[in-house]
């Protein structure tokens, strides 16, 4: 399906619309929280002073630079330096532990080795980080990014052309090893352009939390308020781990109109507001016009409690914009407008399972035992959406089958974890996602991950649905949970849950909680519950955008090196 048009985009490249701006004297200002903030004119005064400074030091045009993207306005400025100098940025999540064993730094390690970066800017200790990447053996000219990112003198800039390639950037990898995508500036802008006429973000105020080295914190956030010359604010992810309620007060501070941020974060604000109510009084969020919510699966219910618990404070109805999308079409692929309801399905359990999406049929209590699925809207200008059978056979309205984009935004190369690439489109010239979804009265519907699915009996459910079976049996006492399947391919599922609590529990009450969780999803889904794991909140391994890691957890499990943060739970005997 292919979506109606919103015009050409007015600048070929993100440096183009920024030299623009600056030219105009947009008095909007860019930073991190507690840092230096920047008019457009001294952001690309700076900008083009880092890259004179990268040119001088002997990156060229192509070259692959690393850039460790903590929270800072020194941070943004290298980013953006390295795209002025012709290079292609590779960003990089910030390191939070450089011990050379750990989790962070061997990620980073197959990062660098994958893209080939020569160069690697830091906001930390320049002498640790030559230490945690010499332990490895790379030849990486190490720079710290504050003298880099300092006012000084411009040079001549070399200038890129849309074609060029901008960014290599590396999924979160919900799946399996992170992949590396190019993205070309063509790439950017026609998915930039297109999200930010879809949410109405020109000339406003953008907020963020998440990871600038994630494609929603850096493409969504901070290049997308810069290509439409908003106003930008940054704050460390570590600010709302630590105080959810943060992000709305500086949503309120800031007068911020737009903002974004995944399923599981909107759980944690209204948690922590209804304990916490006083926090809100006196918070002005009226003049938010969107926030984009993706990620995982989006729970409609989810939606409507975050904007009933924050209507006091002027957020309007329908301000949270559901969307879908993947770093594979740089951010995102469909996406509802701001202020308009959103589209709900009550989908039939049984059809849903055996590929087709219906609304179920009701009686005076209502849809009976209904999977609803909340809509994403049309696809966004310059995208195609294409939903396939598992041969590749085109599907009608209603079928479930693999979501496969094309357009201007969907990227050309992937790139494997030896630096090899390969075409990122199949035969048919289309990126297959792994998602599986149907379109319904134009607009599309994200049903879950291909390869996360559970079968039984001759079913396919979506890991999802069991999911919220289980927070529904408790949710007073669980977090979030997770559905995996741990049977191999020529064996039936056996279905595992990981179950995060919010309580410290002891071992009868595990036991009660496990026991109502399996009996729910028996009862939903007839589908028996091999084994109960229970951790603490944040238990669960998630990636950047968190999206939870299925995939590890079983392969954790089937390898016996299962995280010491989880127990299992001694079951008793669940009739079947």
């Amino acid at each position: 399906m292919k979506p109606p048009g919103t015009g050409a985009a007015p600048f070929a490249t993100l440096l183009d619309a920024l030299r623009a701006h600056a030219e105009a004297g947009v008095a909007h200002t860019v930073g991190a929280a507690e840092d230096v903030w920047l008019t457009y004119p001294d952001l690309w005064g700076r900008v083009g002073a880092c890259a004179t400074r990268l040119s001088t030091a002997g990156v060229r045009p192509g070259d692959h630079v690393a850039v460790e993207m903590g929270t800072s306005t020194a941070v943004l400025c290298a980013a953006l330096g390295v795209l002025a100098s012709g290079a292609v940025l590779v960003p990089v999540g910030a390191v939070r532990s450089p011990r050379p064993d750990s989790v962070d730094s061997q990620r980073l390690m197959g990062v660098v080795r994958a893209s080939g970066a020569r160069w690697y800017l830091t906001p930390e200790d320049p002498e640790t980080r030559r230490r945690m990447l010499g332990a490895y053996g790379a030849k990486v000219e190490v720079v710290p990014v504050e003298g880099l990112a300092a006012a000084g003198e411009v040079h001549a800039l070399p200038g890129v052309v849309p074609e060029q390639a901008a960014l290599l950037q590396f999924s979160s990898g919900s799946l399996a090893a992170p992949k590396g995508i190019v993205l070309s500036h063509r790439n950017l802008v026609a998915n930039m352009w297109a999200f930010l006429h879809r949410i109405g973000l020109l000339s406003g105020r953008g907020v963020t939390w998440l990871p600038l080295s994630h494609d929603m914190g850096l493409i969504g956030s901070f290049l997308g308020c810069l290509y439409g010359g908003s106003a930008f604010h940054a704050s460390a992810p570590s600010m709302f781990v630590r105080d959810p309620l943060r992000w709305l007060e500086e949503m309120a501070a800031f007068g911020a109109t737009h903002s974004s941020g995944p399923p599981f974060a909107l759980d944690l604000v209204i948690r922590r507001a209804e304990r916490s109510p006083a926090r809100l009084a006196g918070l002005d969020l009226s003049a938010l016009r969107a926030i984009v919510i993706g990620s995982e699966r989006i729970p409609p219910h989810l939606c409507e409690r975050f904007e009933t618990v924050l209507a006091p404070c002027g957020l309007r109805r329908h301000t949270l914009l559901p969307g879908y999308g993947l770093a594979e079409n740089c951010l995102a692929v469909a996406l509802r407008e701001p202020l308009v309801p959103s589209s709900v399905i009550a989908a039939d359990p049984v059809r849903l399972e055996r590929g087709r999406l219906t609304q179920a049929a009701t009686d005076e209590a209502g849809p009976a035992r209904a999977r609803p699925l909340i809509g994403h809207g049309e696809p966004l200008q310059g995208t195609e959406i294409r939903i396939v059978s598992s041969n590749g056979i085109p599907v009608g309205p209603g079928l479930v089958g693999e979501i496969r984009i094309g357009g201007d935004a969907a990227c050309q190369w992937l790139v494997g974890p030896d630096g090899s690439r390969r075409p990122a489109r199949g035969p048919d010239g289309l990126v297959p996602t792994g998602d599986l979804g149907s379109f319904i009265d134009g607009e599309l519907y994200v049903v879950g991950r291909i390869k996360e699915t559970l079968k039984h009996a001759g079913r396919t459910i979506a890991p999802a649905d069991v999911e919220q079976a289980a927070l529904d049996a408790a949710p007073d006492l669980l977090a979030a949970a997770a559905a995996v399947a741990t049977g191999e391919e020529d064996t039936a599922d056996r279905l595992v849950l990981f179950l995060e609590v919010t309580r410290r529990l002891q071992p009868p009450e595990e036991a009660r909680l496990a026991d109502g969780v399996r009996l729910a999803v028996l009862r939903d889904f007839g589908m028996p519950t091999q084994a109960v794991y229970v951790g603490r909140r944040g238990a669960l391994p998630r990636t950047t955008s968190g999206k939870v890691r299925r995939l590890s957890l079983a392969g954790e499990l089937r390898s016996g090196r299962l995280a010491r943060c989880w127990s299992a739970v001694t079951l008793a005997a669940v009739p079947v």
